[in-house]
């Protein structure tokens, strides 16, 4: 049949096409037709395939929430960690859970750290990796032995030892089983009754093993060296547990020493009745007394400064004069300026205790802080302590556990308080020596559990020896990976920064050190046979025993005999428990005692390298001299919609039971359900701080709502479709479907690619730009008329079908790991799925939905692409006009051609993937160039594109007719594709008669 380009007249305000001889004529529009337009018919609605399925849609007043408790039970959340342990499969995958602080109620910074693991684990057994984790609590320590020790009325109980343990007990069995209630909530998989817990007897006897072994090597010893030591807690703390307060405020002071010994060189120079004084600034002056020295850099410059009104003469960095000009009363006059080794040999005065002191050299003393000398206090600086070990200065201790002077200073000062009345006793007895007094605000340590600042207090502790253990832990690290990588250099740079680690606590509440101390000369006790015999009594009775047993059953007369050490009666146990970060950063031993000591991956806040990261490094390296990591995994902490740390004071705290739940007030606190706080989790970029509002929520759960809509959709079209018997092979779908399935392959890869590399935020941009744009913009769409309009067993539906189901199918299977409630839900109506049998009645034992190979050919897209920049023109060209009021025609290259051709074999068709990418009523590709002439309501398309063939492409012309649609609008399609007004179209007729017919 030959086909030409219509000829076109105007009758009133409206177009009517005048048909060649050559094309069927059909009756022209009449008035009617546009009131059809606006009343649509609905005569014919129950021959269409519209959607059914029985997936519900809604997700508001509490239904979410609802639906998941149930899915959890059909679907066997409870069971599938067991499940996947029994399976025969090659690859494993070990993700060790650093255990959450039993002291508290579960929040949304355990919300974040629980799911991305859940996340991890759940993508690994899709992947069919068998997932080994154990989720744990860290159950010791001073945060929970003093919440367990304030009574009702908020008052501090002291208690016996054993006593305190009890209470320390029984808060933390009832922490964990509320915590474990949450992450149960929150759809964590893992074997809830068989978790691990610090207190635990084999975890505390295996605990005792690592100590010994680290001692026995040589790395643990005791010593007396300044520590981080909190008077509000009375006892030493870590680094690890130290928060630095930005604005906290410390009482500075600029106090003058008087010299009494100056060199001969400077006395020339001098006035003789001159008084010579080193200037010092301190920002803790309650040290003061303790003073033993002052260090200068010998590679700084110095100046002898003269008051003209006092003419007493000061000594400082020479950067400092011009600041010591506001701190007296008079003007200043340079003397002369010496390099700071000719400081060498200068002896001052201490203005309290009289005693004549050292100035000495020390390379901590740096430029422009402070004066250029700094006083030295050892008992009270880690570079203090140094300093009086190389000039053998004195280091005692003047200040007991509570801050309190108890020697050293004279009477006034006898009994005062650091942080209470020490400071201003210490100001008003140097009152004469102060040149001036001034607030200071900067960073300073607080104890973490406390929130009330530490000291730094030199006392007798057990420490493990980092620095010696630190090039064997960075050797280490070259073999762990970690995301984001930048965080590596962080993490050497803390191990460097710490030359020891205090391991001993002066508290009841954990593992005690097991050392017995000779009565007479002090010296510890510890051997292989002693700790031997204390882990078989904590096996027997927990390490209670360390307080409860007598003596003679902890270190038996018979034991000493052994190893010819006395009697019982010659030893007192030590009185220090173990580090809770030693406590937790041994869990390697106990917890992955069956895969060699090591984890595929660590996961934790980025707080946790210089925490359980550092400590479980420090302790493996030590024993096994490997980390017991293969890679680390950090996230940030969640905080508020405007970046602000959680807190009831400032009322933003974000409840998860309310998140899922909803609150009191349902209209500001909806019932989102569990899995809108698992979208969060993953939709964040969870290397930086995580923010979470009521705002935020809201956006999330339109989120996962679009998702549900998305798949509710595609169910509806397969209500009739039965995998086994209706998908049709990939040579069989059309140019549309085969597209659709070359974006769902690079979809999946994109989705795999973002698991891999735990980057989850990166796996929700491609499942909402594939779901989006893809699927709800382009290709529900396009294929809404074959779907609903066309037979049943219409192979262009079936075709769609195929890819629906196939797409469903995929897109549960990627969104699992996330919302597994939501992917469950689909699965159990989705067509073919065996819900009954136990080997398939979750979707994580189908295992990850990997596109087929054919999937990927993007000669499917190549193809399709000059369609679509034909179809923008065309859009650019009819504006606010509906593309289906259209028929166009196409004219172009002979290679382009070709491809339509391909992609369309009819030269017209009203069902092609043409028409569907188009949306017009009708296509028509003509194989020669038209000579008529065009009246004005026809509209011309001129452009190029692209043709690729195999890897190379060409760019090609075409030529596009866009004129009114020529035929009638069908009732039942809503397309102009009927040949007579009032009368369906012949597809549709003929779907119709089918129907008729059965």
């Amino acid at each position: 049949m030959l086909y030409s380009l219509p000829r076109y007249v105007c009758r009133g305000t409206k177009r009517y096409v005048c048909i060649p001889v050559c094309l069927k004529s059909s009756k022209t529009k009449t008035g009617d037709e546009s009131s059809s337009k606006t009343g649509r018919s609905k005569r014919f609605a129950n021959t269409l395939n519209l959607p059914k399925t029985s997936f519900q849609l809604t997700i508001k007043n509490g239904a979410a929430a609802s639906r998941e408790r149930a899915i959890q039970r059909m679907a066997g959340f409870q069971s599938l960690y067991k499940w996947q342990r029994e399976q025969d499969w090659n690859q494993s995958f070990v993700l060790h859970d650093g255990p959450p602080y039993a002291n508290g109620k579960s929040h949304v910074g355990h919300v974040v750290n629980k799911v991305l693991k859940d996340i991890t684990n759940r993508y690994k057994v899709l992947k069919r990796h068998k997932v080994h984790y154990v989720p744990g609590w860290d159950c010791h320590g001073m945060p929970i032995e003093i919440k367990a020790l304030v009574n009702a009325s908020g008052e501090y109980e002291h208690l016996p030892a054993l006593e305190i343990r009890q209470k320390a007990r029984d808060l933390v069995k009832k922490v964990v089983e509320d915590q474990k209630k949450s992450f149960l909530q929150w759809g964590i998989m893992g074997d809830w009754n068989s978790v691990y817990r610090t207190l635990s007897p084999d975890y505390e006897s295996a605990q005792l093993q690592v100590f010994y072994n680290i001692y026995e090597k040589g790395y643990i010893y005791k010593d007396y060296m300044p520590v981080y030591w909190s008077p509000s807690s009375q006892t030493a703390l870590a680094e690890a547990e130290l928060e630095y307060n930005h604005e906290h405020v410390s009482k500075s002071v600029f106090v003058k020493f008087p010299l009494v010994t100056l060199r001969d060189r400077f006395k020339a120079e001098l006035d003789d009745a001159a008084k010579v004084w080193a200037v010092v600034w301190t920002t803790t002056p309650w040290t003061l007394p303790f003073n033993q020295a002052l260090c200068y850099n010998p590679k700084l410059r110095y100046a002898f400064v003269k008051d003209t009104t006092s003419l007493d003469v000061f000594l400082c960095e020479a950067q400092f004069v011009e600041e010591l000009k506001t701190l007296v009363n008079g003007s200043l006059q340079t003397l002369f300026i010496v390099d700071g080794l000719a400081l060498e040999t200068l002896r001052y005065q201490h203005p309290l205790s009289g005693e004549v002191l050292p100035i000495v050299a020390s390379n901590h003393v740096t430029s422009g802080k402070g004066t250029g000398l700094v006083h030295t206090a050892p008992a009270h600086g880690h570079d203090d302590f140094s300093v009086a070990s190389v000039y053998n200065l004195s280091k005692d201790c003047h200040v007991d556990g509570q801050g309190v002077y108890t020697s050293g200073v004279d009477s006034s000062l006898l009994g005062k308080t650091v942080g209470v009345d020490a400071d201003n006793a210490v100001l008003a007895a140097l009152h004469p020596f102060v040149l001036k007094v001034k607030d200071y605000v900067h960073s300073y340590p607080y104890d973490w559990r406390t929130k009330k600042p530490v000291i730094i207090r030199a006392s007798q502790q057990w420490f493990i020896n980092t620095k010696e253990l630190c090039p064997l832990a960075v050797e280490s690290l070259h073999d762990v990976k970690i995301t984001p990588e930048q965080s590596k250099n962080s993490m050497i740079a803390e191990l460097y920064s710490r030359p020891y680690w205090c391991i001993s606590r002066q508290r009841t509440w954990g593992v005690p050190i097991p050392v017995f101390y000779n009565k007479m000369s002090g010296e510890p006790l510890i051997c292989r046979e002693t700790v031997d015999h204390l882990r078989e009594l904590i096996l027997q009775h927990g390490s209670d025993c360390w307080w409860s047993l007598p003596m003679q059953e902890l270190l038996p007369d018979s034991l000493l005999a052994q190893i010819n050490k006395g009697k019982s009666s010659d030893y007192e146990k030590g009185n220090d428990i173990l580090d809770v970060w030693f406590d937790s950063g041994v869990s390697w031993a106990s917890v992955l005692k069956d895969v060699d000591g090591q984890a595929d991956v660590y996961m934790e806040g980025i707080d946790q390298y210089k925490g359980w990261f550092q400590t479980s490094l420090l302790t493996s390296v030590a024993v096994k001299g490997k980390a017991p990591y293969r890679q680390i995994v950090t996230h940030g902490f969640a905080t508020d919609e405007a970046g602000m740390k959680m807190s009831k004071s400032v009322g933003n705290v974000i409840e998860p039971e309310v998140v899922i739940y909803g609150g009191k007030n349902k209209e500001k606190s909806p019932s989102y359900g569990v899995d809108v706080l698992r979208w969060w989790v993953a939709h964040s970029h969870h290397h930086q701080n995580i923010n979470i509002g009521p705002a935020l929520l809201k956006q999330f759960s339109e989120d996962v709502f679009k998702v549900r809509k998305c798949l509710r959709h595609m169910l509806g079209n397969l209500f009739d479709f039965d995998p086994s018997v209706d998908c049709l092979p990939y040579n069989k779908l059309t140019a549309v479907d085969k597209y659709m399935l070359y974006n769902l392959h690079c979809a999946i890869t994109q989705i795999e690619e973002g698991y891999e590399s735990f980057s989850y935020n990166k796996v929700i941009q491609n499942v909402e730009k594939f779901v989006y744009s893809d699927l709800s913009t382009f290709y529900f769409s396009k294929t809404k008329d074959r779907c609903y309009c066309s037979e049943a067993g219409d192979t262009a539906r079936k075709s769609s079908q195929t890819v629906q189901y196939y797409i469903t199918k995929a897109l549960i299977s990627v969104i699992a790991p996330v919302v597994p409630h939501l992917a469950e839900e689909v699965y159990q109506h989705l067509p073919g799925s065996d819900t009954e049998s136990s080997d398939t009645d979750s979707v994580f034992k189908l295992g990850w939905s990997t596109p087929d190979v054919e999937w990927g050919n993007v000669q499917s897209a190549r193809d399709l692409m000059p369609v679509f920049d034909m179809r923008r023109e065309v859009a650019d060209k009819i504006g606010l006009e509906i593309p289906v009021e259209f028929d166009i025609f196409i004219h172009s290259s002979p290679k382009l051609h070709d491809l339509l051709r391909k992609i369309q074999p009819e030269p017209t068709s009203t069902t092609s993937s043409l028409c569907e990418i188009f949306q017009t009523s009708r296509v028509s590709v003509l194989d020669d160039r038209p000579a008529v002439v065009l009246e004005d309501d026809a509209m011309i398309v001129k452009g190029s594109t692209l043709v690729w063939e195999s890897d190379s492409s060409c760019e090609v012309d075409f030529n596009i007719l866009v004129a009114p649609a020529e035929l009638n609008i069908c009732e039942r399609c809503r397309r102009y594709t009927a040949e007579c007004y009032g009368t369906p179209c012949q597809r549709c007729l003929g779907v119709m008669a089918q129907d008729w017919a059965s």
